[in-house]
This record gives structure tokens, sequence and C-alpha cells, in this order.
């Protein structure tokens, strides 16, 4: 009878994280959802109150709301690629690739943040390991990687992305110069929609990109690391075989 009592309450205790764990999740993606709808209602509004007839602010309210549209559509996404991972239903369309090559080419289109913002990107990576993988998957890893170290890269504002490769697997570090993650939060930042608390929006990103890493590595048999130090940065190493036929 107490086995069976100590039983029942863990059962209750799980459910009541789990139930917990969605009204969060639902929490934080009707807040996300919400404010970029309110800034798409309130420069759309402008427009036709204020700026219709001026050629210059139309312009400049009218991207507003093409940037914040876009924010819409990449969680949306990132939300139903994440539930695919999750359910296991993903696809994998595998083709062979220049690993540096590939990374070079990602890292280009950080340009905008370099020249407007002044982040600071530095790479290195080894121009001839290949790999034979989802190119979509693997950008996605990168991507939310970096993406990840420009929101929390602090002030200097600086990123480094480096690439080891041998003949068995591919090594690929992103590092930031922000202010490093708690040794007990650690735990938590793979989870769905976890923030630090004064992180309140995304420079870029929508919040979901280290979830989403983390099961695109495990999918393909990788391993991702992290290190962090506080008030110096936090280092994510993910590691994953070269040729991702053993699935």
């Amino acid at each position: 009878t107490e086995q069976l009592a100590d039983t029942l309450n863990y059962a209750s205790k799980e459910i009541t994280k789990v139930d917990t764990m969605r009204r969060d999740l639902m929490a934080n993606i009707s807040h996300d959802l919400r404010t970029p709808l309110t800034m798409v209602k309130a420069y759309a509004e402008m427009i036709r109150d204020l700026s219709g007839d001026d050629p210059e602010k139309r312009n400049e309210h009218l991207e507003i709301i093409i940037e914040e549209s876009d924010r819409l559509a990449a969680l949306v996404n990132d939300i139903m690629d994440l539930t695919k991972l999750e359910n296991g239903t993903s696809e994998l369309h595998k083709e062979p690739f220049c690993v540096g090559s590939r990374l070079r080419e990602i890292m280009t289109r950080y340009k905008l943040l370099s020249e407007r913002d002044g982040y600071k990107f530095y790479i290195s990576v080894n121009d001839d390991a290949w790999a034979e993988a989802d190119l979509i998957k693997f950008d996605q890893v990168i991507y939310n990687l970096v993406n990840n170290a420009v929101n929390y890269s602090g002030e200097e504002k600086s990123i480094y992305v480096m690439e080891v490769a041998t003949p068995k697997k591919i090594t690929i570090s992103v590092t930031d110069t922000g202010d490093g993650i708690d040794k007990e939060l650690m735990p938590l930042i793979f989870d769905r929609y976890y923030r630090a608390e004064k992180h309140k929006r995304e420079v870029i990103g929508t919040g979901l990109g280290l979830s989403i890493v983390k099961h695109i590595v495990n999918f393909y048999h990788g391993t991702i690391r992290v290190t962090s130090q506080l008030d110096e940065g936090t280092e994510f190493v993910v590691t994953i075989p070269l040729n991702w036929k053993d699935l």
C-alpha cells in the first residue's frame, strides 16, 4: 500500500510538471505571436492614418511590417520543424557537400548584422572536409547556434565559429563573449522557449533554436556539449559523423 501511494504521488507530480510545462509553452508562444502581430497592426494603422502620403516614412513603416511578418513566419516554421523532430516524422534528404564552404556561405548571411549593428564574426574551417548529410538540417544547426551566440554575445558582440574534421567525424564550435550561463541553469537551455530572465527578445531567431539543434544532433547520433564561464562567454560544441549513413 505504501509503495502504491508513493507511485501515485510520483505520477501526480509528473503530471503536474507536464501541465505546467504545457501552460508555460502556450504562454510563451502566445507572447511571441502577439508581439509581431501588434507591431504589424500598429504600423499598418500608421501608414493608413499618418505616413501614407510620405514615401520615405511609408517605406520605413512597410519595412518594419515585412520584418515582423518574417519573424512570424520563422516562428511558425520553427514550431513545425520542432514538432516533426519530436514526433520522428522529419524527412532526410542527404547530399554531399564541403563543410568548410558551407560554413563560409552561411556566415556571409550575417553581413548585415556586422555592418549595421557592429557584430564581429570570426571563422576557422577545414576546406578539405566533406559530409553526406541533409543540408537543410545542417544549416539549421549552424544558424541556430550562431543566432543564439548573437543574442547573448554581450557588449563585445564577438562570435567565433570553428570547424575541426577527422576521417570519421566533424566538430563545430560556436563561441560568444557574453555573460555566460549559471551552472544550475545549464540543464534548462535546450528546453523549448527557455530564456535567461533578463533577455527579453531575440536580436535574431525565435527562441526555439537550441531545442531544434539538440533534436537534430540526437537524430544524427551526434553529441552537443556546452561550457560557460560567467562574464566571459559560452561555447557550444557539436560533434557529428562525417557520413550520416548509420541511422
